[in-house]
């Protein structure tokens, strides 16, 4: 990520690890702190737009699409189904527990389907 590329290298922290962060990675990529104890997405989101991105993928863990998910700071959802399943007690999941804007009553719209060998790409817009 860091050696990759000719843009700018962003990490967003908060302010509590934004000085430790800042000695370590200064040299190779720009420490943007927002919020104090945690991240605030809608504010990385504003200053992701402020530098002039206008479309970002998040690749997330199920903490991260959950965050998302809940904040309501999605507006396309792709959903990759492989021909194979993980049952091991433990594995991650998509997301965490939570209240989702989505649901039985309100839901996203079924944009498209596509086949990529084995995988189906399910895309949603919100």
């Amino acid at each position: 990520f860091f050696t990759t590329g000719d843009s700018e290298k962003l990490v967003y922290t908060t302010s509590l690890l934004s000085g430790i962060l800042n000695e370590r990675l200064s040299s190779i990529a720009t420490v943007v702190s927002i919020g104090k104890e945690t991240i605030d997405l809608r504010s990385v989101l504003q200053d992701l737009y402020q530098r002039g991105i206008r479309r970002l993928l998040v690749e997330g863990g199920s903490f991260i699409n959950t965050q998302f998910l809940q904040q309501n700071l999605v507006s396309e959802l792709q959903v990759s189904i492989a021909g194979f399943f993980v049952g091991q007690e433990g594995a991650s999941r998509f997301v965490k527990n939570g209240t989702f804007p989505w649901n039985e009553n309100h839901r996203m719209r079924l944009e498209s389907v596509k086949a990529l060998k084995d995988v189906a790409v399910l895309t949603y817009k919100v």
